[in-house]
């Protein structure tokens, strides 16, 4: 499909540039009677003057066609440029950009273009209407793009290896966002054409022998009884390359987005169910687009009432099984065997799919944030357009341990990943729907919370619902499910103490006198803060208590309201544009969230070796061959290095995103949750990971809700109430901090 639309549009583009030659008369010469009907020699008949409607279709759309692309390439580029610095400005320019868009769309279009097709020749008035009508609708879509972008993980670890604000725009903010700058252009392509059609048809384009199409549209209008074909040539022909514009750009391919490792291996159901009720899924088999198999031969019955877990190592198909289950599998897969049934009935594809879905299936996606709209409020997202009782929402809130006081009129951006994730699932608990798939529900939830789960799901047993909870935490889905399927090694070796050398004495990082402060409050008052050389100390506490804010702080991210801080006994400055080259080598952040820490645009290769670049000064050609030892120090095949975000499951890019902090070779490192989104295997082999980077002097900090994981850190640190009470296993020698403080 993708070829034969290249082959038309190829085709076409070579007609409307080149068409002139093949004109089997001249233009603007009369060969017959005006309005003449089709006949030999003059296949579409002539127009108004007698010339050949079918010459000047050939010869009138290369001069319209060149003026609207240059006009909308103008557009394009003004709302672009334009959309990056608001964007990207959180100050008065920024506001003063997207007034001035708001302004010119305020002003009525019809009447702007009509003053500007009057004062301006036709083509720059052609560019002027196009530019005053489409940049500003560019400039709004980018900028909000660009401010989604700048919060992302990927722009955050170029910001904090010490990229300049135009390099990070130019090499990671634009080429995430090249899809919808493509569509952005071809939109201003099409209105372009649209205007220079208008212009024309009243009378303000070129001269009536000019064979232009939007002129023919004019001078042939009166002559729709005689040679209907004289209109309805240009008119098809604008029609047909607007829409040609349209599917090239939906055609480009997309990068397949959510492929996983390669995975050979069969699971089988311990107990078959009820053909004629609950979800049936026998020989399910899943391929790539080139026949490489992902899922062989995967058998699931659930039966009413139950709650069934999937799960096996990162990257081993468990997500790929339910979307292929669901009918959602993403560009670049297809399933190729098995059968799927729901209450006896085949699972519908296609657009009734969509209907089924809608019907019976509520789905928790392993991004919960990403699937919150981020201009809807807590309460809207959660009854999300349904006609239910406040109240009950309400109710679930309570019941997964949220503030519904503080949370109900609170956005999405302003919830901790924690929150975010109890929001997501209270919106697919209300209305108690007949399939709801949970896929890694846990990754982010404390222990209080994480029980508040568990009570949920008990409640869905033994009723007519069904239940499929995807986890890599196999102590978590023994506990909430009736029976477990494994996809992998059934054994899984548990998470091992960090372990590692222990703490040197001598100081890396001291802060002290720290006021954190957000939106919603005061997080933390006068903490403080001391990691030694080759020390792990974890961070734990409730979801939303302010840990990842902690250690945004301390990466230069989020600066604190107060506080002082010494890296290496130097004076740390808290912004990152005050930081030189080696603090910002020395620290190195590694966010909680797997699915927005790598652009989507660039393969990890690439990713690892800017990263690699950058922060050790080697030469792109040494750093390209450093990121295959770099991808095994985490774990990963090196084969992966030619893969997409959008490829890898969401433990291999949260192993990704690891490897390409510690590509800085730091000194500090801060870690959120960066066990979270892995099985247990692969969360021992990180940790193993950094307890010989610890032998080497590496000191950690560590955000994490996992118990096991915290027990091997050499010191714990609890964030509650607004202090940060610790409990020192370790001897401790007196910081330097505090021998200035005491003096």
């Amino acid at each position: 499909m993708r070829a034969v639309l290249v082959f038309w549009t190829t085709a076409l583009v070579g007609v409307v540039l080149f068409g002139e030659a093949l004109a089997p008369h001249d233009p603007s010469a009369s060969i017959g009677a005006p309005w003449e009907p089709p006949g030999p020699g003059a296949p579409l008949g002539t127009d108004d003057a007698g010339r050949d409607v079918l010459s000047r279709l050939l010869a009138g759309g290369r001069d319209l066609t060149l003026a609207a692309l240059v006009a909308a390439l103008a557009a394009a580029a003004i709302g672009t440029a334009g959309g990056l610095a608001a964007g990207w400005s959180d100050g008065r320019p920024g506001r003063l950009l997207t007034g001035a868009a708001d302004l010119l769309l305020a002003v009525p279009f019809l009447l702007l273009a009509l003053v500007l097709a009057v004062a301006l020749p036709p083509g720059a008035a052609v560019a002027a209407a196009t530019i005053c009508g489409g940049a500003p609708l560019g400039l709004r879509m980018t900028g909000d793009l660009v401010r989604n972008a700048r919060g992302s993980g990927y722009v955050e670890a170029a910001l904090g290896r010490g990229e300049r604000v135009p390099a990070v725009l130019a090499r990671e903010v634009l080429p995430s966002i090249a899809g919808a700058a493509t569509a952005d252009l071809v939109m201003r392509f099409v209105m372009a054409l649209q205007i220079s059609t208008a212009f024309a048809a009243l009378g303000f384009g070129p001269g009536p022998q000019s064979p232009d199409w939007g002129v023919m549209l004019r001078q042939n209008l009166p002559g729709v009884p005689l040679n209907p074909a004289a209109l309805a040539a240009p008119a098809g022909a604008l029609a047909l390359l607007a829409v040609t514009a349209a599917l090239s750009a939906g055609g480009v391919p997309r990068r397949a987005a959510g492929r996983p490792a390669r995975s050979g291996h069969r699971a089988g159901d311990s107990r078959p169910g009820d053909p004629a009720g609950g979800l049936s899924v026998d020989g399910l088999a899943v391929e790539t687009a080139g026949g490489d198999s992902v899922i062989g031969t995967v058998s699931l019955h659930v039966r009413p009432g139950e709650v069934v877990a999937l799960t096996g190592p990162s990257g081993g198909g468990k997500t790929t099984v339910i979307r292929a289950v669901l009918g959602l599998l993403p560009p670049g897969l297809r399933q190729t065997g098995g059968d799927v049934r729901w209450l006896g009935e085949p699972v519908p594809r296609g657009r009734a799919a969509r209907r089924w879905r809608r019907a019976h299936v509520a789905l928790v996606d392993q991004d919960p944030a990403g699937t919150l709209d981020p201009l809807l409020t807590v309460g809207r997202a959660v009854l999300d357009g349904r006609r239910l009782p406040e109240a009950d929402a309400r109710a679930l809130l309570t019941s997964l341990g949220l503030d519904t006081g503080r949370l109900w009129t609170r956005r999405a951006h302003r919830l901790s990943g924690g929150q975010a994730q109890r929001v997501a699932l209270a919106r697919a608990l209300l209305g108690d729907p007949a399939l709801l798939v949970l896929d890694e529900p846990t990754s982010g939830l404390d222990a209080a919370a994480l029980a508040l789960v568990e009570r949920a799901l008990a409640r869905r047993r033994g009723g007519g619902a069904v239940t499929v909870v995807i986890s890599h935490d196999r102590a978590f889905a023994a506990r909430v499910a009736d029976r477990v399927h494994e996809l992998g090694p059934p054994a899984a070796e548990p998470v091992p103490a960090a372990g590692g050398a222990g703490p040197t004495g001598e100081p890396v990082l001291e802060a002290g006198g720290l006021v954190l402060r957000r939106k919603s409050g005061l997080l933390l008052d006068g903490g403080e803060l001391h990691l030694a050389r080759g020390e792990l100390v974890a961070v734990t506490g409730q979801s939303g208590c302010g840990k990842t804010t902690l250690l945004r702080a301390l990466a230069g991210l989020h600066p604190p309201e107060a506080g002082r801080a010494l890296l290496l006994g130097r004076p740390l400055p808290w912004r990152l544009g005050d930081r030189d080259r080696e603090a910002l080598r020395a620290v190195q952040f590694v966010a909680q969230d797997p699915a927005g820490a790598l652009n989507p645009a660039h393969r990890v290769g690439t990713a690892l070796a800017r990263a690699l670049a950058r922060t050790s000064g080697a030469t792109r050609a040494r750093a390209r061959d450093e990121v295959p030892d770099l991808l095994r120090t985490v774990g990963l095949d090196p084969a992966l290095a030619g893969r997409r975000p959008g490829e890898l499951s969401g433990g291999q890019r949260q192993r990704v995103a690891i490897a390409r902090a510690l590509a800085a070779r730091p000194v500090l490192l801060l870690a959120d949750e960066i066990t979270s989104a892995l099985d247990a295997a692969s969360a021992s082999g990180v940790l193993r990971l950094l307890a010989d980077l610890r032998a080497g002097g590496l000191a950690v900090l560590l955000v994490t809700h996992d118990a096991a994981v915290a027990r091997g850190a050499d010191r714990v640190l609890r964030l509650h109430e607004r202090t940060l009470d610790a409990r020192t296993p370790h001897a401790r020698t007196p910081s330097r901090m505090e021998h200035d403080d005491r003096a």
